[in-house]
């Protein structure tokens, strides 16, 4: 029944694909990801540099992961049938997401718990929609998801290869998207700590997480003279998330004086980030002093934009890029899905939250994959809520929304069937 459901999420997003049309499918961001695979393809070079420019040198500006999936696939195919192939790919890699978190759920909290989540992320629309972009979202999903399938298979059977899988699975999701970057060591090394009846597995897991880190880290050191680095990325992130008005001033900054105004101000405060930390630093924080209230307000919101629903930078709604014919909106049978969802969804979200604290305050050996499951969720929304927050970012992460919005029903349904047959045992008795 699992792998149906996940069936069903592969043809539902093929079927999205396939129907929708993405107005100039290479832009933004994509326009990035796509000079990294074309520069890896012709000229075996790490760089940002458009395909048209008369130089290009090597840089770290962005991770390396979604260029080398984009690179793998753009020497396999022809121009015009290059974006098809990755929609494609994306669109089994999805699924294949939905079918993880499903194996998952069964194993950590039951089989009922295991459809209610998995059909959720099956049909949520934030994953249909961003696998139809060249953007890194799915593919970081689809490896966040294997890792957390391999540290279950390495806890529960030990070994040599499964932690070592297990800690290569969180390098490439940190490689793919550098917020995970630190998560993989950080648990295998607090897990070294607390765990001593398993210390040889999770200083495995800590090896292999670190060293493909660190041979890229030292490969940015290396060329970090060349270009943005993606420290440069960290700080622009940092100084865009400080701005409430960051997401309105982006969307308006061609049509509005007022908006324009502000943008330049944010890139100022980066330019002066960038090339002198402690000055930077100093002005957002006398910025944020100015207005500790409203600032706090905003830090404290944040969380809400991460795990809401309406993407801030993009087309809006459940849309990066203008979009047009798509079934979610047409069709009214998925149109109907769509709109109990947006309902739904800050139900869910607080289902999850409580999920998470039931996770957390578990007793003893309980629910460790829930744990797990929750401090993931919890180092995301923290380092999001840091940085830059938009529900694009939180799209690779639902699966963990899923879950643990399951697993509190599941602890509500059974301590209400445990007292149930307390009461008929004390009158029976």
């Amino acid at each position: 029944m699992l792998a149906l459901v996940a069936l069903g999420a592969l043809m539902l997003r093929l079927y999205y694909a396939h129907t929708a049309i993405v107005d100039h499918p290479i832009r933004g961001d994509a326009i990035q990801y796509y000079a990294y695979a074309w520069n890896l393809v012709h000229h075996g070079m790490f760089s940002g540099a458009l395909p048209d420019a008369t130089t290009a040198s090597p840089d770290s500006f962005r991770d390396p992961g979604y260029p080398v999936f984009l690179a793998a696939l753009l020497s396999a195919s022809s121009p015009d049938t290059f974006v098809d192939r990755v929609i494609d790919v994306q669109c089994l890699l999805s699924a294949t997401t939905v079918w993880i978190y499903a194996v998952l759920a069964r194993r950590w909290i039951g089989f009922p718990a295991a459809i209610g989540a998995s059909v959720l992320l099956a049909i949520w629309p934030h994953t249909i929609t961003l696998a139809d972009y060249v953007l890194s979202e799915t593919l970081l999903g689809f490896l966040v998801a294997i890792a957390l399938v391999l540290t279950d298979q390495a806890w529960r059977r030990g070994g040599t290869w499964r932690p070592l899988a297990a800690g290569l699975g969180f390098a490439l999701a940190g490689l793919t998207n550098a917020v995970m970057a630190p998560f993989g060591p950080i648990l295998a090394a607090v897990m070294l700590w607390r765990v001593h009846s398993q210390r040889r597995l999770w200083m495995l897991v800590l090896l292999a997480a670190i060293v493909p880190l660190a041979a890229w880290s030292l490969r940015a050191m290396a060329v970090s003279g060349t270009g943005e680095s993606a420290g440069d990325r960290v700080k622009m992130n940092l100084v865009q998330g400080s701005w409430p008005e960051y997401h309105a001033a982006y969307l308006f900054s061609q049509e509005n004086a007022n908006a324009a105004a502000i943008m330049k101000t944010i890139d100022v405060e980066y330019r002066l980030l960038r090339s002198d930390t402690p000055a930077g630093i100093g002005r957002i924080v006398d910025r944020l002093g100015r207005e500790p209230v409203r600032y706090i307000g905003w830090y404290l919101s944040k969380p809400l934009e991460l795990w809401g629903w309406d993407i801030g930078i993009g087309a809006g709604d459940i849309y990066v890029y203008p979009t047009y014919r798509s079934p979610l909106l047409m069709q009214p049978l998925l149109a109907g899905i769509v709109g109990a969802l947006y309902f739904l969804s800050p139900f869910i979200l607080l289902l999850a939250a409580t999920g998470a604290v039931m996770a957390v305050a578990s007793p003893g050996r309980d629910a460790p994959g829930m744990r797990l499951a929750a401090a993931l969720a919890l180092w995301v929304t923290v380092v999001y809520g840091v940085l830059q927050s938009d529900a694009r970012y939180s799209t690779p992460f639902r699966g963990l929304e899923m879950m643990l919005a399951a697993f509190a029903v599941h602890v509500v349904i059974t301590r209400l069937y445990h007292r149930k047959q307390l009461q008929n045992g004390r009158i029976a008795s």
